[in-house]
């Protein structure tokens, strides 16, 4: 395949443009010339298209060659420019060259020609290559500089002996070194014996291990935390550290907020257990003496609701450990089964449907899964008022996890409400669904209130947990 070549022939005599044309074509080239003869020729020429090379008679009345280089330069273009002439001296050609040009020879010698269009395309593209490289560069370098300039972490290189090679901060980690100075220096010379012996330990085992690691220390009354890793080279650590003063002191207010809170819970919890025992109390001797079947009944519920109302505060309590308990690898179709086999025998009155399409299906959680499963049960029939109260519970695969749904032949929750069930800002849900929504969470999984059939929220609820599988 010829080679395209786009040339640019600034030539006012018409026999010496056709016999340059002859001989580059006689050479394999795909040729593509335009011809001019005028300033504001090239001018067009250089403005409406690109091309590879000039070549540029040197005898020409009204357009000189330097006028036709001061005209490329101008433009900011780097393009070969080859000089051919009838007639030139030595001393002529070597001024041109010193002007600008890139070569020159004469019209009753083109046999250079050729050779000499190889050698400075190459040259021109080399030099373009060269140009982009180099901006890049430049561009890299500024990003760079403006990235060092912009951080407010501080970051060391340091090498295997614990000297630091490379120091960019905003501040000094030693007031009496300037941020240069700390180059060169080992972490010895920095820090305080801890908090160097502490660094020396992770640099070994990193360079050792590749293997990152973070810790937190004191320096100049603030906290700092300090992430290690392998620098790039393989010969060096890098330590990334960052002022976190602010946020151990939002971390230590919070913990005692959290600590006068979870006091005042027990506090409250206690005193009105002893208020709803108090209750009990006094239902048991008013049911024991009453004769009258409709108060016997009224006492029941009271009972009821002391009870229901106990188990709430139990609840309540129980959120500070559900949040912090660690999660481990739970057989979520066993935990199902044993719910199912302690709810019947709870609620005997109830028709359970279970359907099982995974015999073995392991999630992350911890004891509260069974607490959830438990109050998806309950709410089930809490207020369901049918002669014959159903429940049917299903566990399948679903994508990387599993879907269990529960649901009932109960009343139903219109659209509008179950919204507000589950935005815990109203409140509409209770402490129940709330725990169901933070346990769920918790495992990494969906929780979900649905119509039993589809579009008709009349016909019963249904609750949908996705659950992660424990290796997903």
């Amino acid at each position: 395949m010829s080679k395209h070549i786009r040339l640019l022939l600034i030539e006012d005599n018409e026999d010496d443009a056709l016999l340059l044309e002859r001989v580059i074509r006689k050479s394999g080239y795909d040729l593509e010339l335009k011809r001019i003869c005028t300033s504001e020729e090239l001018v067009h020429a250089l403005h409406d298209e690109q091309w590879d090379a000039v070549l540029c008679d040197y005898m020409m009345p009204n357009f000189s060659v330097r006028d036709a280089m001061d005209v490329i330069r101008e433009n900011g273009l780097d393009l070969p420019f080859i000089i051919v002439s009838g007639t030139i001296s030595d001393e002529t050609a070597v001024e041109m060259m010193k002007a600008g040009a890139h070569d020159y020879l004469t019209k009753n010698n083109l046999s250079r020609l050729i050779p000499a269009l190889d050698r400075e395309i190459s040259e021109a593209e080399q030099r373009r290559k060269r140009r982009e490289a180099e901006d890049r560069l430049r561009e890299s370098e500024r990003k760079h500089r403006m990235l060092v300039e912009s951080i407010t972490d501080t970051v060391l290189v340091l090498s295997s002996d614990g000297v630091i090679s490379e120091f960019y901060s905003q501040t000094p980690i030693v007031e009496r070194l300037s941020i240069p100075e700390h180059a060169g220096k080992n972490v010895d010379d920095i820090f305080p014996p801890l908090v160097s012996y502490r660094i020396k330990l992770l640099l070994e085992n990193t360079l050792q291990n590749n293997s990152p690691s973070s810790f937190e220390y004191p320096l100049g009354g603030k906290w700092h935390s300090a992430k290690v890793g392998l620098h790039e080279d393989g010969q060096r650590v890098v330590i990334v550290s960052r002022d976190v003063t602010d946020l151990k002191e939002a971390e230590e207010a919070a913990r005692q907020s959290h600590a006068v809170a979870m006091l005042y819970q027990d506090i409250t919890g206690h005193d009105i257990r002893n208020l709803l025992q108090a209750i009990m109390i006094a239902s048991d001797l008013l049911y024991e003496d009453e004769t009258d079947a409709s108060k016997k009944t009224l006492i029941h519920h009271v009972t009821e609701a002391v009870n229901e109302a106990s188990e709430i505060i139990t609840s309540v309590q129980a959120t500070a450990t559900l949040l912090s308990t660690p999660l481990e690898k739970t057989s979520l179709d066993f935990t199902l089964k044993s719910c199912i086999r302690m709810f019947h025998e709870q609620h005997q009155d109830v028709d359970v449907d279970s359907d099982f399409d995974v015999t073995t299906a392991t999630v992350n959680a911890d004891r509260y899964l069974c607490h959830m499963l438990m109050s998806i049960f309950s709410n089930a029939v809490k207020h369901n008022n049918s002669n014959q109260k159903k429940i049917w519970t299903r566990l399948a695969k679903s994508d990387e996890g599993y879907e269990l749904t529960i649901a009932d032949n109960g009343p139903g929750i219109k659209d509008t409400l179950k919204k507000n069930l589950l935005d815990p800002e109203r409140r509409s849900g209770g402490v129940g669904i709330l725990q169901c929504m933070q346990i769920t969470s918790k495992y990494g999984g969906a929780f979900e209130i649905l119509d039993r059939i589809d579009g008709d929220w009349s016909q019963g609820t249904k609750v949908r947990v996705w659950l992660p599988k424990a290796d997903a």
